[in-house]
């Protein structure tokens, strides 16, 4: 029987570097196909830097296996709320399919609700994408509603699934785990 490990990373800060690399991810038609609409045209590399380098609250660099594998983190911060939205992008093809998203959303709504002491994380996905659908799933996120033919993607229109995860659930399901 074969051994099944899930991929060891670390999320840290985004560095120059990460740049031309996540670049070049938003390039790669596999990756962008899924993410938001700026993302289906070309991105300038200044517009990249911005993005990855700005002044973010929450953004963290997903490095495994020591390179980088994609970009993760809270946005959107409404602190009148307690709500923030969750966002991942693996662009590094090699760890599709390999626990690294499933991974990260956990330690990102970790940090939302321990560390940050939110009420609520919101994402969404387009639902064709099926790995993002999983992640969400197994991380405790609840769908709220779709968005019917939000997003033109491989030649049709396709709908946009909102799903949100309270604090109260998420404590819940944690603590169900021990």
């Amino acid at each position: 029987m074969a051994t099944i490990a899930p991929p060891i990373f670390v999320l840290r800060p985004p560095r120059e570097q990460d740049v031309p690399v996540y670049a070049a991810h938003l390039a790669d038609p596999e990756v962008s196909v899924w993410l938001e609409d700026r993302c289906q045209r070309p991105v300038p590399e200044a517009d990249v830097a911005a993005f990855l380098l700005g002044g973010a609250w929450c953004r963290w660099a997903i490095e495994c296996e020591g390179a980088f594998a994609g970009v993760t983190g809270l946005h959107y911060p409404d602190f009148s709320w307690g709500a923030a939205r969750f966002f991942i992008v693996i662009g590094d093809k090699r760890f599709w399919g390999r626990g690294l998203g499933g991974g990260a959303i956990k330690a990102v709504v970790s940090h939302g609700f321990m560390a940050l002491g939110l009420r609520k994380i919101t994402s969404d996905y387009l639902e064709p994408n099926h790995g993002s659908c999983t992640i969400h799933e197994r991380a405790g996120f609840t769908v709220e509603g779709r968005l019917r033919e939000d997003a033109w993607r491989q030649d049709r229109w396709v709908d946009r699934i909102l799903v949100s995860l309270l604090r109260d659930d998420y404590l819940a399901m944690t603590a169900a785990r021990r």
